[in-house]
């Protein structure tokens, strides 16, 4: 468990370092009103986890916004008016808003190819279960989605099918415990190359995956894919979703400490 500790610290710290050299700001500069320079040279040392407000502070100070919505939009071509309202309630995080739109507007017929299909069931199943916490009446939207995949095991796959996976396997979590095929085929598929239109939003799979490991209390494999996040998103010249991944590294890094403090 040590080595989790020491993992989490070293690669939140390195982050943050690379961002903060990236921007060309000075220690001192970044720790003015927030803390002293010290502890900021010993985080960027992997020799702490700043708390969860002083991470928010300096993610906010180095221009690493939290808490994100998909970074590209999937458009629904057959209703480009429709489209657009439900990318702007999404982004805008009112996902009570998104379903209510989208049971309000009755669209839905008039989509007639698989992949405004596809668009249609995943924003509409990932919005009613950002709204509602609930998994069940998701999954059935996504699974929907994942039907209009033909055939179900292509050669390539799309960004937007590669999401519906993961998110898939994220909605099984709570029943389906130790349950990780979709993540692993996801991510299967994106280290071979097998994405037609790869994009950020791909990010997603590798910080959903560590969410339900750590959920599941599986510090050491939730780390290691916070690893491989970071280095894909880094890799693909992406901050996307970055300070969302330094904030399980410091999740993990917690729990680890409680899980070595109760031994």
């Amino acid at each position: 468990m040590a080595d989790d500790l020491s993992q989490a610290g070293q690669l939140l710290g390195r982050g943050l370092r690379a961002r903060r050299l990236e921007l060309g700001i000075a220690q001192n500069v970044l720790a003015a009103g927030l803390c002293g320079q010290s502890l900021i040279n010993k985080i960027e040392q992997g020799q702490g986890i700043p708390d969860a407000d002083l991470l928010t502070q300096l993610c906010e100070r180095l221009r690493l916004p939290m808490k994100q919505t998909l970074r590209q939009n999937y458009p629904i071509r057959r209703q480009p008016t429709f489209s657009r309202k439900v990318h702007k309630l999404y982004r805008a995080g009112r996902f009570a808003e998104v379903v209510a739109y989208m049971d309000a507007t009755d669209l839905l017929p008039t989509l007639t190819t698989d992949e405004d299909l596809k668009t249609y069931y995943y924003y509409y199943g990932w919005a009613l279960y950002q709204a509602t916490q609930e998994p069940t009446g998701a999954l059935q939207h996504v699974r929907t989605a994942l039907t209009m995949m033909v055939p179900q095991r292509p050669t390539q796959y799309r960004s937007l099918e590669v999401l519906l996976i993961a998110v898939e396997n994220y909605l099984l979590a709570d029943s389906q415990p130790g349950n990780f095929a979709g993540f692993e085929r996801a991510l299967a598929i994106m280290r071979t190359k097998r994405v037609m239109d790869p994009d950020e939003n791909l990010n997603v799979v590798f910080y959903q995956y560590a969410q339900v490991l750590l959920q599941q209390g599986q510090v050491n494999q939730a780390v290691q894919t916070i690893s491989a996040g970071v280095n894909w998103a880094i890799s693909h010249d992406s901050h996307y979703l970055l300070a969302d991944d330094y904030t399980l590294l410091a999740q993990a890094y917690l729990q680890a400490h409680q899980s070595v403090a109760v031994v």
